[in-house]
C-alpha cells in the first residue's frame, strides 16, 4: 500500500470512530419524560404545572408553582395573571396549557420563551388525581358548590377545616377561581403543599412528563421532601 493511500485509510476510519462516538453520546443523553436536558445544565428553577379540567372540559393550568431546585421552597403563581400567548388571542396563564403544556406555561412566565435554567414537570389531571388519591385537607373560608359534568354530580363545599375527596377535586379547583381572594389563596396552599409532597415521592411517567434528567429529578424530589 502506498503512502497516500495509507493516510486516506486512516482518515477515513478516524472519521467513522468520530461518527459513531457522536452518535453514541446522543443515544446514551440522559432523559427524564419528555424533554431529556443535559445534566450539565444548571437548572435554578422548576416551573410545576398541575393541570385541570375546565368547564368546558379544556384542560387547564389550574395550580402553578415556580419551585427553587436547590431548597424546595416554591411560590405559587395566579393562574389568571395577563401573559402573552404566541400565536392565540388568550391571555390568561391558565390557558397557555393547551398550546404546549407546562412547557408553554413555562414559556408564558418567561415572557415568551423557556429562559435558561428554567426547567419544568408537567403533571395531567389523570396523574394529579393519582397523586391525591386519598383526598386533601384544605381549609374553607367560603361556602361553593360546583357541578361537575363529567362525574355528573354536585361538590358541596361547606366553610371550615375539611377533607376532600379526590372524586371532588375537580369540582373544588374549579370552584376556586369564584372566592375572594384570600378564600381562594388558602385554599390553593392547601392544595399546593399536598399535591408536591406527593410528587416527591413519584418519578416522571403515566402522566407526569418533564425535561429535568433522571439526576436533577431525584435533587427536586429530595428538596421537596426537605421543604
Amino acid at each position: 500500500m502506498t503512502s497516500t493511500k495509507k493516510w486516506v485509510l486512516v482518515g477515513a476510519i478516524s472519521a467513522v470512530v468520530l461518527v459513531a462516538a457522536v452518535v453514541g453520546a446522543l443515544v446514551l443523553r440522559p432523559r427524564a419524560g419528555a424533554g431529556g436536558a443535559s445534566s450539565s445544565v444548571a437548572r435554578t428553577k422548576v416551573v410545576v404545572v398541575f393541570a385541570m379540567a375546565g368547564e368546558d372540559q379544556t384542560q387547564l393550568a389550574q395550580l402553578v408553582a415556580v419551585v427553587d431546585a436547590a431548597t424546595g421552597r416554591y411560590e405559587l403563581q395566579d393562574t389568571s395573571s395577563t401573559v402573552s400567548i404566541p400565536g392565540t388571542s388568550y391571555t390568561q396563564l391558565r390557558d397557555a396549557y393547551p398550546f404546549g403544556g407546562a412547557e408553554a406555561v413555562a414559556a408564558a412566565l418567561g415572557g415568551g420563551s423557556v429562559t435558561a435554567g428554567t426547567a419544568w414537570v408537567d403533571v395531567s389531571q389523570e396523574a394529579w388525581q393519582r397523586l391525591l388519591a386519598t383526598g386533601v385537607d384544605v381549609t374553607i373560608k367560603e361556602p361553593f358548590q360546583t357541578f361537575d359534568d363529567v362525574a355528573e354530580h354536585y361538590s358541596e363545599f361547606d366553610v371550615g377545616a375539611q377533607h376532600v375527596a379526590a372524586a371532588d377535586l375537580r369540582g373544588l379547583v374549579n370552584g376556586v377561581a369564584y372566592l375572594g381572594t384570600d378564600a381562594r389563596s388558602t385554599i390553593l396552599q392547601g392544595l399546593a403543599a399536598a399535591s408536591l409532597r406527593e410528587l416527591a415521592s413519584a418519578t416522571p411517567s403515566h402522566g407526569i412528563e418533564t425535561d429535568l434528567t433522571s439526576e436533577q429529578w431525584a435533587g427536586l424530589a429530595k428538596a421537596l421532601k426537605g421543604n
